[in-house]
């Protein structure tokens, strides 16, 4: 697979409508240096493990959100400030009346509901979050940034490639972490390091010709590492 760019693949177009009309929109730092390049979307009828997030089953009956479906969306970045590999979630809760009931979303492997005074942070249908600068952990709102903010600014700053290539088994080991590689991203990765402004002014909507079902998106991921590591 080619992995300089996004895969031009035949999909049911019904699901991609249906995963298009409840996408994220991400909000980043004003000098976030990075992008959403894709995303791969799996729409749950029933309550399933997800096969893109280790050891989580998407489900809402046991914690009460009154939907009947859910729509997880992996957001791949290419790059978090720390190391190449960058995938982080969202998942919307959709009502039998096509009305977003619930959101929750990705924070460093770990993932709870997001939001704003008891309710989801919508615009129109599409879930609304902040993503942590560099980082691209995901809130609803600044409150959490400002409690890691010392941290955070110390892993867009010094800390910046220090993990070079991330490898979290996710794909076993066909991401080429070795430590040539690992060399190669720290000194490429140096080059952003930058200090946040805290200001989200950075607007990435996701949009219907980013979205590939999940399957896809994991068969490129291996290949977009391996051409990135040509190009750097």
């Amino acid at each position: 697979m080619d992995g300089s760019r996004i895969p031009q693949v035949t999909q049911d177009e019904n699901a991609r409508d249906l995963a298009a009309r409840y996408a994220p929109i991400i909000l980043a730092d004003e000098r976030e240096p990075f992008s959403i390049v894709a995303v791969g979307y799996t729409i749950f009828d029933r309550e399933e493990v997800s096969l893109s997030f280790p050891k989580r089953r998407v489900e809402w009956t046991s914690v009460g959100y009154p939907a009947v479906r859910a729509i997880e969306y992996a957001l791949w970045w290419d790059w978090d400030i720390e190391h190449l590999y960058e995938l982080e979630h969202v998942w919307a809760f959709i009502g039998a009346d096509g009305a977003v009931v619930a959101v929750e979303a990705s924070w460093h492997g770990m993932f709870g509901p997001a939001e704003v005074d008891g309710k989801p942070p919508l615009e129109g249908t599409h879930p609304v979050l902040l993503a942590q600068p560099g980082k691209h952990a995901m809130a609803a709102t600044i409150e959490p940034f400002d409690e890691i903010r010392e941290w955070a600014e110390q892993n867009t700053g010094r800390d910046a490639g220090k993990d070079g290539v991330l490898d979290n088994g996710l794909f076993l080991g066909r991401l080429h972490k070795t430590p040539e590689n690992d060399a190669k991203v720290q000194a490429y990765l140096k080059q952003f390091a930058f200090t946040p402004t805290w200001q989200f002014t950075k607007r990435f909507p996701v949009t219907r010709e980013m979205l590939l079902p999940w399957h896809i998106l994991a068969e490129w991921i291996p290949a977009r590492v391996a051409w990135w590591l040509t190009q750097i």
